[in-house]
């Protein structure tokens, strides 16, 4: 294919530093649309590819509302948008046959091996939706759909549906999940805590935002705790 079809799930969060992306191009013809489905031109224009964050989360508080914090914020670290297997085979196709378009090299695929593909999409999608169906609900100890959930009338609008982005935007601050949750041994508060309460740091990576909001939206439900949240260098 003459441009670089990307997967939805990789472009994975760094162990330790940002990973480079291969490029790709938003789709440029508009296939005929087929029961209904949205067209090319709904999708979000690739800008270029979003570069990761790392961010440190201070929590700071009362045992007993740090306690009730972490059984609160824990879930599968997921939004749970509907899975529709036929629309991402059929999206997958239109922008296969978008790559494909003429003028271009003619290496590219045939009508037939662009609806190969979409099915071969879709079986992978499919696998994977099954796979993070089956994640513990405290797989993630900072679950930002727990602490701020997402409405069902933004949920079934999909994750592409603007309406759905400037609501991430507005609540959350970015447009996916954080990656990469996880609690950091050993980091403190910075300074001496009274009696009775304690501290955890958890680190996370985010793209294409700032999670202020949903920070904003912690300290206004949890008075008794202290947030403080801090960019953190790629190293």
């Amino acid at each position: 294919m003459t441009e670089t079809l990307r997967l939805p799930w990789a472009d994975l969060p760094p162990a330790t530093a940002p990973r480079e992306e291969e490029g790709a191009a938003a789709p440029a013809r508009r296939p005929p649309a087929r029961r209904g489905r949205r067209p090319l031109s709904a999708w979000p224009a690739p800008a270029g590819p979003l570069p990761w964050q790392a961010w440190h989360l201070l929590v700071h508080g009362p045992d007993a509302a740090m306690t009730a914090f972490a059984a609160e914020a824990a879930g599968p670290g997921l939004i749970p948008w509907p899975f529709d297997a036929e629309r991402v085979e059929e999206d997958m196709f239109a922008l296969a046959i978008g790559a494909n378009r003429p003028g271009q090299d003619r290496g590219g695929l045939s009508v037939e091996g662009c609806r190969i593909l979409a099915r071969q999409f879709r079986a992978a999608a499919e696998a994977r939706h099954a796979r993070l169906a089956l994640r513990p609900d405290g797989a993630c100890p900072l679950d930002f759909n727990r602490l701020v959930p997402v409405p069902e009338r933004i949920l079934h609008l999909g994750a592409t549906h603007p309406d759905a982005r400037d609501w991430l935007m507005a609540n959350w601050g970015v447009l996916e999940a954080p990656a990469q949750v996880a609690p950091l041994p050993g980091r403190k508060a910075g300074r001496r805590l009274p009696r009775g309460h304690r501290a955890v740091v958890y680190g996370f990576f985010t793209r294409g935002g700032t999670p202020a909001p949903v920070v904003l939206r912690m300290e206004e439900h949890c008075p008794q705790l202290t947030f403080r949240l801090t960019a953190r260098p790629l190293t």
